[in-house]
């Protein structure tokens, strides 16, 4: 069984996506579209993706496949993503890489601490 919430923090402006449970790429479509959607609804950019209690159940082709598939769902390279993982591995690296190569902004992490400054700061410029 897989499950999510997402809930919008004001103060902070961010959306916080919590999972748990296998998640396989029928899940994974449903849960980027709600996200998506509450990225729409609140006129939030930024995302804390929490999948430390998620077990992915993708190939690797799925990994590779995941940006388009989440451009099509309504996900933007205007996002600024910060996903936690239990632990960083070669799965969690190169699904970073690919949406990193793609033009994304997303890194993955294993400590809320550090996703959430890496989150919370300012882009150059800005």
């Amino acid at each position: 069984m897989f499950e999510w919430k997402i809930a919008y923090l004001p103060n902070e402006n961010y959306l916080l996506l919590t999972s748990q449970g296998i998640m396989d790429v029928p899940c994974a479509n449903a849960m980027v579209k709600a996200l998506a959607e509450a990225a729409k609804q609140y006129q939030c950019q930024n995302h804390l993706i929490d999948h430390r209690a998620t077990t992915f159940a993708f190939k690797f082709t799925d990994y590779y496949e995941r940006p388009t598939v989440n451009a099509k769902l309504g996900i933007t390279r205007t996002f600024k993503t910060a996903m936690i993982f239990s632990k960083l591995t070669t799965e969690t690296t190169f699904m970073e890489n690919v949406f990193r190569n793609r033009g994304y902004n997303m890194r993955h992490f294993s400590n809320m601490d550090d996703a959430l400054k890496w989150l919370m700061q300012k882009q150059a410029g800005l």
